[in-house]
């Protein structure tokens, strides 16, 4: 059974806010768009992090960016059961152990 990831809610990357107090969401979505479009040094604290999605926007080769979303999700501690890209989609399938 996956785990639930909790977290500050994110709407449109700001802060999701009912009545004057941050939301509590469960977060793995989340966490998975953010780690596929920031590039690595975004984040201070943890600068080899995310994948970087805009980089490879002429890369013609998909394996490339497979690879290094499964790493990166890997690595924040997610198990990835597959990825493919359908219909221009990248559908990821994985989650929190």
């Amino acid at each position: 059974m996956p785990t639930k990831m909790m977290d500050i809610g994110l709407v449109s990357d700001d802060l999701d806010m009912q009545q004057g107090d941050f939301t509590n969401v469960e977060s793995t979505q989340q966490h998975q768009r953010q780690l596929l479009i920031n590039d690595k040094g975004t984040f201070k604290e943890n600068p080899t992090i995310c994948v970087g999605l805009w980089s490879y926007i002429d890369n013609e080769n998909f394996a490339d960016v497979m690879g290094e979303i499964r790493v990166e999700y890997a690595r924040d501690g997610m198990q990835v059961n597959g990825i493919n890209l359908n219909n221009n989609n990248i559908n990821v399938d994985a989650y929190y152990p």
